[in-house]
């Protein structure tokens, strides 16, 4: 091989080299996935339950993996359920992600930690919420 075609060979490869480095050459890269739907939060409490409703803003049913903690007995906490990367299917607004924690008193308390992602990964909705009993307030005569 000659002088001439061996340093044109490494010219060659040194821009090949700067053009991959660069991402001008090789794989097209894919679009970024549409992110998630945003979610909203529900709470209801009952005398006999608390129910953790988590609402996607969107129509389309959707999947998602869902890590949560309850509570019960409120601020001080006793963990009734905790679970990780639990996937909820056909999840949408007529269908939301729903928890319902039994109380054997009104005065007991409850709270949910909660992380719901994509199936991609995405967080979507990250909170914390808690139902705290009420205290009556007395009747003024």
């Amino acid at each position: 091989m000659t002088s001439t075609m061996m340093h044109a060979s490494l010219a060659c490869l040194l821009l090949i080299a700067v053009l991959l480095s660069a991402g001008c050459i090789g794989q097209q890269s894919q679009e970024d996935p549409l992110p998630g739907p945003d979610f909203r939060s529900e709470t209801s409490g009952y005398d006999d339950r608390v129910e953790f409703r988590f609402i996607p803003e969107t129509d389309e049913a959707g999947t998602y993996n869902v890590t949560y903690t309850i509570e019960q007995g409120v601020p001080w906490g006793t963990t009734i359920d905790s679970r990780e990367n639990v996937t909820y299917e056909n999840v949408s607004h007529d269908n939301p992600i729903e928890f319902v924690v039994l109380r054997q008193d009104p005065s007991n308390g409850a709270a949910i930690d909660i992380e719901i992602r994509s199936m991609t990964g995405e967080v979507l909705h990250r909170s914390r919420t808690s139902v705290q009993p009420t205290t009556p307030t007395p009747a003024l005569s």
